[in-house]
């Protein structure tokens, strides 16, 4: 074994000056396609705009509401990102570039061994240890080491002289091929949330995966899922089926060549390595190497060859490129239909509030009760009389002055009134607010959002004239308190001028009559039943309703507080809204994306005579 380790690694003058030699003309050829690339890539050109749109829309999609596709669609969104940049923008700009071959595999399936065989140098880490590549290493000729080096490929990995956490690590091997490297992953399977992740960008950022699975676990679940995903990328995939007992090598790498074909990846290159004995640097002995070290030379000794893997592969992504862009525009709908249906149901809600709150002002609802009993009260004290008098005839004013020195009338009853109004102002919030919260409690969006801002769920609203909130009971009544004041000084401001007590008692036996009419319907209305039908058929009902000044006021007073309820409870509808707003949903995503993946498709079309001829 030391012998075998001390041949590779010697190397005599020929052989040197043969590879500065090669190495300086792969550099010259390089840098001169890389002068004239814009102008012969052509039909690509306007595959690299679309691309780079898709990039755009991509990564400024949000899809914030937790509806049932959200996760998907943004895992997805940052999985299409990641590989735009790291595999799809860098190849389409350089489609003659040294091809990436990655070489991924399951937790102990012997990737970094592998590797370090190809080279022949441990350059890889590997042992007992799991998991043992923490950090990406790249191994490529030093003739590509500027491509791979200078983060044209894999940008959102630092690149590092030694292994480090989220770096990437650039070697050189002269004893790999010009136009291929060697991409170290860690493993798909690992323990470890991040680099079961970073697996899958590099896999995804791969020209070529080279798959590396042992005898014991080549039919495990998770190497086959990835797989299919490669598959289903287009991804070019060759398997290496390590640690094959010798006696068994048959069966079991026929068993895996059916297991393949029946994946329809029957197509991929299969190398079986046999169990072997390690030598002094934790090598495979080169002939069991040699065979995948053959094709791999092949391919990038080939450059025929090399543009059909790498066109196979990128030809799968980009066409994938439209269908995973379909499924960001069906999640980002979601998002718009999840945010217009909750918008609804608060509109809905409170509009139904509000409509039953019309509905009882016009049919006397709140004429019952507490209220009922200040009316009999006020009809057996002679008040309302008094009222009717103090406001009847052209001798109103004397006759107010005559009553001037009563109580003002009508204070228990109006006091009633006020507290019957503020709680059928208070229900129908209560009412709005629960229908809410259960509509939006029963989807995860919503549910989301009341977690965020507990409030939105609750029936509140701000204090009318301040920044402050208040409970809805201290909201209904400073509403109707502020209403009474309002009406007050409606009736003041058509009260005639006179003697201050006299006017006071004339505008407040006004405003009893006009409180009463606001609240009581005319006889006939369809809107009245039970009592406050009742109450406008009697004969002190009929009295007031029927003094016009006293009616035309009442339309007016019932009109202002339907108006401020309707205020109310369409700041409710506004708070609500505003939370949804808050989450930021993007009507204008959806129509994006799908103009991105037209285009992508439309370029793809111009650029199929290069890159279907090469798939």
């Amino acid at each position: 074994m030391e012998k075998r380790a001390d041949t590779a690694g010697q190397t005599d003058a020929s052989q040197l000056r043969a590879e500065e030699t090669l190495t300086a003309r792969v550099k010259r050829d390089r840098d001169r396609a890389r002068v004239d690339d814009g102008s012969r890539l052509g039909p690509e050109t306007s595959l690299l705009a679309a691309l780079n749109e898709v990039r755009k829309v991509a990564g400024t999609a949000r899809f914030p509401l937790a509806v049932a596709s959200a996760g998907t669609a943004r895992d997805g969104a940052a999985a299409l990102v990641t590989q735009l940049d790291d595999y799809m923008l860098p190849r389409v700009r350089r489609v003659d570039a040294p091809m990436l071959a990655v070489v991924g595999g399951s937790t102990g399936a012997g990737k970094s061994t592998l590797v370090n065989s190809l080279v022949r140098a441990p350059v890889s880490r590997a042992g007992a240890l799991r998991p043992t590549t923490r950090a990406p290493l790249l191994v490529c000729h030093p003739a590509d080491a500027t491509w791979f080096g200078d983060r044209a490929v894999l940008p959102g990995l630092a690149r590092a002289s030694r292994p480090g956490v989220e770096s990437l690590q650039v070697i050189n091997a002269p004893l790999l091929v010009p136009g291929i490297a060697l991409l170290d992953a860690p493993d798909i399977d690992s323990v470890v949330a991040a680099n079961r992740t970073l697996a899958g960008e590099l896999l995804a950022a791969g020209d070529l995966w080279l798959f590396v699975t042992t005898a014991a676990r080549y039919a495990d679940a998770v190497p086959w899922r990835v797989l299919r995903e490669a598959r289903e990328r287009g991804t070019v995939v060759a398997i290496v089926l390590d640690r094959v007992p010798p006696e068994a090598r048959d069966d079991i790498s026929g068993h895996l060549a059916r297991m393949l074909a029946a994946q329809g990846l029957d197509g991929a290159p299969l190398f079986t390595i046999s169990e072997s004995t390690l030598d002094a640097f934790g090598l495979l002995p080169e002939a069991d190497v040699a065979p995948v070290k053959r094709w791999l030379d092949g391919v990038a000794r080939s450059g025929a060859q090399r543009r059909h893997l790498t066109g196979r592969t990128l030809f799968g992504a980009v066409a994938a490129v439209g269908p995973r862009v379909d499924s960001l525009a069906a999640a980002a709908e979601d998002q718009v239909n999840a945010a217009s249906l909750m918008a609804d149901t608060v509109r809905a809600a409170y509009a139904a509030s509000m409509s039953n709150v019309e509905f009882s002002v016009r049919g006397g609802a709140v004429l019952r009760g507490e209220v009922l009993s200040r009316w009999h009260e006020l009809l057996a004290s002679g008040e309302l009389r008094l009222a009717l008098r103090a406001t009847t005839g052209p001798r109103r004013t004397q006759v107010s002055a005559a009553l001037a020195e009563r109580p003002i009338p009508g204070r228990r009853f109006q006091t009633a009134i006020a507290a019957a109004l503020a709680g059928m102002i208070v229900e129908a919030d209560i009412a709005a607010a629960l229908q809410c919260r259960q509509r939006w409690g029963s989807e995860p969006a919503g549910r989301a959002l009341l977690a965020a801002d507990p409030s939105i769920g609750q029936p509140s609203a701000p204090v009318a004239g301040g920044g402050q909130r208040g409970t809805v009971g201290d909201v209904a009544c400073n509403l109707v308190h502020d209403w009474q004041t309002w009406l007050r000084a409606a009736v003041d401001a058509e009260t005639p001028r006179g003697r201050n007590r006299t006017r006071s008692y004339a505008s407040a036996s006004t405003a009893l009559l006009a409180t009463i009419a606001a609240v009581a319907p005319v006889e006939g209305d369809e809107a009245a039943t039970g009592v406050g039908a009742t109450m406008a058929r009697s004969v002190m009902m009929r009295r007031v309703l029927t003094k016009p000044e006293v009616r035309a006021l009442g339309e007016r007073a019932r009109a202002e507080l339907l108006v401020r309820v309707g205020n109310l409870l369409e700041a409710e509808v506004d708070r609500r809204l505003a939370a949804l707003a808050d989450a930021d949903v993007d009507v204008g995503l959806v129509e994006r994306l799908r103009v991105a993946a037209g285009r992508v498709r439309a370029a793809q079309s111009g650029s199929g005579s290069r890159l279907g001829d090469a798939a």
